[in-house]
């Protein structure tokens, strides 16, 4: 095979593993983002600044979220605030640093960045099969799982339990804090760089031992199928969110500015 030849299976398997193991991670994210905002942008409206303060669990999970992935990939945490408003919208924070030329604290960049939206998708999957009953989340498959979600959500006995009302209240404070703030995007970039990075000079390396690469997109792809249920429940567990939100925006009048 001559170089260019080489170069160019380099940059279609390096796009085959992104593709198949960060793009579809990325989507869920960005829907995740959109549905936040739309159920912040509900909560500050009828509620005022004082929402803030409902969904302090929230925040906290957020910077948390942060914290973890710090400590996973060794920056350090300078000072941390879980809750903290300020008049220049600041809720929290988390202050850290690292090595620049360490290439595996630079990848962390990205999942330290992104780490309220793992750190939310987590709880609301313990939180969901400690409060929720364990019919809602069975099923086979999407499909079937979905059914079973929205049948238990219509169910009377559903509204008539006091761990289905914090599951809602816990739940709307995690989604409505599921959102990336442009500090947390700017850091979450230099990391997403740095992994195609690692991904490209991986290949330009080991390019030679054959479709390696073919590999790691089937186990993507299987793992993505396995998990594909889970991400689809999330999903539907964000959106549903948003239904107690609009109950607000009827029942109470916008907040006084």
């Amino acid at each position: 095979m001559n170089i260019p030849d080489y170069l160019l299976q380099t940059l279609k398997s390096s796009l085959l593993i992104l593709g198949g193991g960060l793009l579809p991670l990325l989507a869920a994210a960005f829907v995740m983002q959109i549905i936040a905002n739309i159920l912040r942008k509900q909560l500050r409206t009828r509620l005022g600044d004082g929402y803030v303060y409902l969904t302090a669990p929230g925040v906290m999970l957020h910077e948390l979220g942060h914290a973890f992935f710090c400590l996973v990939f060794r920056h350090k945490i300078i000072e941390m605030q879980l809750f903290a408003p300020d008049d220049n919208g600041t809720l929290g924070y988390v202050q850290h640093a690292y090595n620049p030329n360490s290439l595996y604290q630079r990848i962390g960049n990205f999942f330290i960045g992104t780490g309220p939206v793992w750190g939310g998708l987590a709880a609301l999957i313990l939180l969901s099969h400690l409060l929720l009953p364990s019919a809602m989340l069975e099923g086979n498959g999407a499909m079937e799982q979905t059914q079973h979600f929205f049948s238990g959500l219509l169910s009377s006995a559903f509204w008539k339990s006091w761990q289905s009302w914090l599951w809602i209240y816990l739940s709307l404070t995690i989604v409505s804090h599921i959102t990336l703030s442009p500090p947390d995007l700017k850091g979450a970039s230099d990391g997403f760089c740095a992994i195609v990075l690692t991904v490209l000079l991986a290949n330009l390396l080991f390019g030679w031992c054959g479709n390696w690469a073919e590999h790691v997109w089937h186990y993507e792809l299987a793992l993505l199928s396995r998990c594909s249920t889970l991400m689809i429940t999330i999903l539907i567990l964000n959106a549903v969110c948003i239904l107690p939100g609009m109950a607000l925006a009827v029942i109470l009048p916008r907040a006084a500015r």
